[in-house]
């Protein structure tokens, strides 16, 4: 689920990890903590309801709405938890402004259970911010203030041939860029599967990029799997269907920039292949620009 920043929470941060260990507080400029790397500024209409917990959780913002033929499905809304949430969630009353995705009984939907447990099982090994609640149709988690991917990346356009265009257009910067925090994300995915655990749904709006501290976050972790009971075929492909679309926006990237030295810019050619139908146009372009 993509979260994003609301126009009146600018992104901020201390620069390091943020524990509280208290109630939660926020100083004259109205900045609170809602993960344990970023804080925002809350709009000064709402700070009262951060020290005076109200009745219901009350919804600052609405992210996504669904629903089909006028039934509800699901929402995900940017919330400051009620009194009950905090009491019922030890880490709502850390960080009361926070995500939460709420399932409609129509809907199939997974269960918010597993997705708390397959975040906080990524969180032992990433810099994922723990889960903070379930219920059987809820789940919530920290908010993270930044954009996904998706949405800063010009790439990714139909048909896969016209990809290599715009790459060759990019702004030196702004393709050196895309290429750092993609790496930083293949690393995380990478470490993950070490780790024995495949994200299952590797979306590229699933990958929330923070600027300050600039760094990419992996979200959603509703369809992870486990490698135990898996066979050697299945966690492969779970693997390798994780890394897709990185892989894929790392070939676009390469022939803007030229063929990179790196274990992501290794792992695209290897898997080239798999990710093309025309996969001798990408590798041209790629040796056009090293000069070859």
């Amino acid at each position: 689920m993509e979260q994003v920043s609301a126009p009146f929470l600018p992104s901020l941060s201390h620069g390091k990890p943020i524990y509280a260990k208290t109630p939660p507080s926020m100083n004259s400029d109205g900045l609170i903590a809602v993960s344990p790397y970023h804080s925002v500024r809350l709009a000064q209409e709402y700070h009262h309801l951060v020290a005076h917990p109200p009745v219901s959780d009350f919804v600052v913002r609405t992210l996504v709405h669904r629903q089909v033929g006028g039934m509800p499905l699901m929402s995900a809304q940017l919330v400051i938890a009620s009194a009950e949430t905090r009491g019922n969630y030890p880490l709502a009353a850390i960080y009361p402004l926070h995500f939460r995705k709420t399932y409609f009984p129509s809907s199939f939907h997974g269960d918010p259970q597993v997705e708390f447990q397959c975040q906080a099982r990524a969180a032992e090994v990433l810099p994922v911010a723990p889960p903070i609640g379930w219920s059987p149709l809820t789940f919530r988690s920290c908010f993270l203030p930044g954009k996904s991917y998706h949405r800063i990346s010009p790439l990714g356009m139909e048909p896969e041939e016209a990809n290599i265009q715009i790459a060759l257009d990019l702004p030196l910067a702004t393709a050196a860029g895309l290429w750092h925090l993609l790496e930083r994300a293949f690393q995380q995915l990478t470490t993950l599967h070490g780790a024995g655990f495949a994200h299952g749904d590797m979306e590229l709006h699933n990958l929330i990029v923070c600027p300050s501290p600039l760094e990419v976050h992996l979200i959603d972790f509703e369809n992870a799997k486990e490698r135990e009971g898996l066979s050697e075929t299945l966690w492969n492909k779970a693997c390798l269907s994780d890394l897709r679309l990185l892989l894929r926006e790392a070939v676009y990237l390469q022939c803007g920039l030229g063929r990179q030295e790196s274990p992501m810019a290794q792992a695209a050619q290897q898997c080239m292949e798999s990710l093309f139908q025309s996969p001798k146009r990408f590798l041209r372009a790629i040796q056009r620009q090293a000069g070859l």
